[in-house]
């Protein structure tokens, strides 16, 4: 009898070196590089992260008239023309131009496993397009970026409700930790993620409207969001992702 396919859930940009050669991944940071990109993605606007400064500095010679969003450390602010976020975001005109997103963790963690081939990138928006996605694969591996060095609850809410979609369809938790990642949150309102650390520390820095995006766009979009090299599309299979990734 052949096996089950099985998930597994971890955290922080390093997980992407445990998983990325084996399994289909998941990058989730809700608050807010995941929810940035698919939200770029929706709009037909080219993205591309970056996880350091020698990456920003690269990407913004590489492309035309790039905007350069969000922060790194050892980068002055003034680099950047705009924060990371859905709203800043949309607020940017004309929505062709390419958008080079920095908001670490998530793009540590999706440059890292990214560098194994194209991975999804899901949040709060695209959670059953993304598990759809998913159930093709022997093995996912659903990976959270964490905030200051935790895991935020918001990545776990988004981690959970995937898992719990792809255990619906058959998979089985991998391991124990998974299974209670799932129980723990199941059923619960996305409301509660506005009450976790990171959102705390938004709305301390005044941008409690990302938050409240988040929380108001709930698998609101239709299709998966990818990321693969330096481009970001929505499809519902990449063809090339078996052969990244050999069992994935």
């Amino acid at each position: 009898m052949r096996a089950r396919p099985t998930v597994v859930i971890d955290a922080f940009p390093d997980s992407a070196f445990r998983h990325r050669d084996d399994a289909a991944i998941a990058c989730i940071d809700v608050l807010l590089g995941t929810t940035t990109l698919a939200t770029a993605a929706e709009q037909g606007r080219p993205a591309a992260v970056a996880a350091s400064a020698g990456e920003l500095s690269a990407l913004a010679g590489e492309l035309d008239d790039p905007v350069l969003a969000g922060r790194l450390p050892g980068v002055t602010p003034a680099a950047f023309e705009t924060q990371d976020g859905p709203c800043a975001l949309l607020r940017l005109q004309p929505a062709s131009r390419p958008v080079v997103v920095a908001s670490v963790p998530g793009t540590e963690l999706v440059a890292n496993a990214a560098a194994a081939g194209p991975v999804l990138l899901a949040c709060f928006r695209n959670l059953s397009a993304t598990a759809r996605a998913l159930a093709r694969h022997r093995r996912v591996a659903l990976l959270a970026a964490g905030w200051h060095e935790e895991v935020s609850c918001e990545d776990q809410m988004a981690a959970a409700w995937i898992a719990g979609r792809l255990l619906d369809a058959g998979f089985a938790a991998e391991d124990r930790h998974t299974a209670d990642i799932v129980r723990r949150w199941s059923g619960i309102s996305p409301a509660l993620a506005g009450w976790g650390n990171s959102a705390a520390q938004l709305r301390r820095e005044g941008r409690g409207e990302e938050v409240d995006f988040v929380l108001s766009h709930v698998d609101d979009l239709g299709r998966p969001c990818w990321y693969e090299g330096t481009r970001v599309f929505r499809d519902e299979v990449v063809p090339d992702l078996e052969a990244a990734g050999g069992t994935r």
